[in-house]
């Protein structure tokens, strides 16, 4: 009954990764064509794929790098929400861990690498606000239900 339940929980937590992540990309989606090449909420919603920004621009491709981060940012979730839902605590959570801090850490560092500063920053608040702050709403609600989750199986 025990892997029965395990398999239950890990398609539960995939469908609703997959469900978030839908909405990040919807939302992402809209900020970027919304706000002119808004693309901050696109690039964190689907790390670590904007890994492939850069490549796309080595080989003169950028359209696979927004095709990949829109398709891919449900996948990351999904991938992520299977891991989070299963139980344990030894290596499966430390791995869970580590891979949604490798997601942090990896669009920390792509949007750093940007270089666009402050000023976009403001420029992305004024072009499209309603967008940013429902992206950056379910952003968050969404971390937070996560960390909530790894959480619990701490205890």
């Amino acid at each position: 009954m025990r892997a029965y339940s395990e398999s239950r929980r890990a398609i539960v937590g995939a469908m609703v990764g997959l469900l978030y992540g839908s909405i990040l990309a919807f939302l992402s989606f809209l900020a970027n064509f919304a706000g002119h090449g808004t693309d901050i909420p696109l690039l964190l919603s689907s790390t670590p794929l904007g890994v492939f920004g850069f490549v796309a621009k080595l080989v003169g491709a950028p359209h696979v790098d927004v095709v990949a981060r829109l398709f891919g940012t449900p996948l990351v979730w999904a991938a992520l929400g299977s891991l989070v839902a299963l139980s344990g605590r030894g290596k499966r959570l430390r791995l869970t861990q580590a891979l949604v801090l490798l997601c942090y850490g990896s669009g920390l560092a792509l949007v750093a690498t940007r270089g666009e500063g402050p000023a976009y920053l403001e420029r992305l608040l004024r072009a499209a606000p309603e967008f940013i702050v429902a992206w950056a709403t379910v952003y968050l609600v969404g971390q937070v239900a996560l960390w909530r989750q790894i959480g619990r199986r701490l205890h």
